[in-house]
């Protein structure tokens, strides 16, 4: 796929990072520490850039209601709704219904049309190019294979950050082992029945019917197959 001289910047992070900057080292220029981050974040050959914010509504509370319920006593620092407020006033901005930022990079980046601009590891999931400008010297493509093995990993270990709790006992290095010994075509099948077996289902109470849909739907990013830009809603659902 052709290198897209479009980005979009993960704009949850840029705010987050520029909060707690100011909340630590005093009265600093939100303005400036903002426009330091985006410029650092804009690789070159980059002519235009928008900043994805998620949106106050959350599609994965309806998938799995304890979705980052974990996060509720986490500190924000008292700036942060300041530092969101000028994003949106200042800056070219993607806000989409139900959506989180990563999902908006995770459109994008799928279709080709900029390339997603986040530290966030949930972007190696997928397909299309990714910059992370804590890690890259530039832009680079996950490719297809790369992706899903990345979101199968993150299927079966969960993500503890966003209070995913994935199998039982079945961190990344179990995952990727497993995944090594897998045949590609039997990935999702091979998952799907470890989420059915006693001895590796989730030790939680949960209103989901079904948890191995819900942890996927969870950690998977959603790409351009599973949204309508056009008429802005969610046309379809992963689904193994």
């Amino acid at each position: 796929m052709k290198k897209p001289t479009n980005a979009v910047l993960d704009g949850d992070i840029i705010a987050w990072k520029t909060a707690f900057v100011v909340d630590t080292e005093g009265d600093l220029s939100i303005d400036g520490l903002v426009a330091g981050i985006v410029k650092k974040w804009t690789t070159k050959g980059i002519k235009k850039v928008k900043i994805a914010l998620s949106s106050s509504t959350n599609f994965r509370k309806k998938v799995f209601p304890d979705y980052k319920a974990n996060r509720k006593d986490v500190y924000k620092p008292d700036c942060l709704n300041d530092v969101f407020d000028f994003i949106n006033d200042n800056y070219k901005i993607l806000k989409l219904k139900d959506l989180e930022a990563d999902d908006i990079l995770g459109i994008y980046s799928s279709n080709g049309k900029a390339i997603s601009v986040s530290i966030d590891k949930d972007l190696k999931g997928v397909t299309g190019w990714l910059f992370n400008p804590e890690k890259d010297t530039e832009p680079r493509y996950i490719s297809e294979e790369d992706a899903e093995k990345w979101f199968c990993t993150q299927w079966m270990a969960g993500d503890s950050t966003d209070g995913i709790p994935g199998l039982w006992r079945v961190g990344k290095k179990t995952a990727g082992k497993l995944l090594a010994e897998w045949d590609r075509e039997k990935w999702y099948e091979n998952i799907v029945d470890m989420y059915s077996d006693e001895k590796y289902a989730p030790r939680i109470e949960t209103e989901c019917e079904d948890i191995c849909l819900c942890m996927g739907q969870c950690v998977r990013i959603l790409q351009k197959d599973n949204y309508d830009l056009k008429n802005n809603k969610i046309i379809k659902m992963w689904s193994p």
